[in-house]
């Protein structure tokens, strides 16, 4: 028979796991919408410059190239016991951009930070400027030859 304190201890142990748990899957949930909202940007960032004449590939979300190569927009979650840590990557060539989620749910993309439900109403200039710089520097990057992109 297991004592009180021995139940004590395993309860406690169950609580900060389903703590961790419960974090890892909201902070999946939070860097998954952010990814979308950040393809959603740069897909419209992309149509302006193909409607400049450029040669980018933006019909959908899931298809976005610039010179032939592919834009990859990637939630990452970090997630060992007992803390999570959650990011977006942005990367096409030899460019890329790191959009951090903080554990208060404030958004790190250039600029101060922002939080996740003020993104979610209204994309700061901030945030659309961060990705701008990003569609520029992956433009540039592939113009002069870089076509890698390897998985994160």
């Amino acid at each position: 028979m297991i004592s009180e304190s021995t139940k004590a201890i395993l309860a406690g142990t169950v609580k900060e796991w389903n703590k961790f748990k419960t974090e890892q899957i909201k902070l999946s949930l939070v860097a998954n919408d952010i990814a979308s909202i950040a393809s959603r940007v740069i897909l419209e960032q992309l149509q302006f410059l193909k409607a400049q004449g450029t040669e980018v590939q933006c019909e959908t979300v899931d298809a976005m190239k610039i010179l032939n190569v592919p834009i990859t927009v990637q939630p990452i979650i970090e997630a060992v016991f007992p803390n999570s840590k959650a990011s977006v990557l942005l990367k096409c060539a030899g460019a890329a951009r790191t959009i951090v989620i903080n554990p208060n749910l404030s958004i790190s993309a250039g600029g101060n930070p922002i939080m996740y439900d003020q993104l979610q109403r209204n994309v700061p200039e901030s945030f659309a400027a961060n990705a701008a710089e990003f569609v520029r520097d992956a433009f540039l990057n592939v113009a002069r030859g870089g076509k890698e992109n390897p998985a994160a």
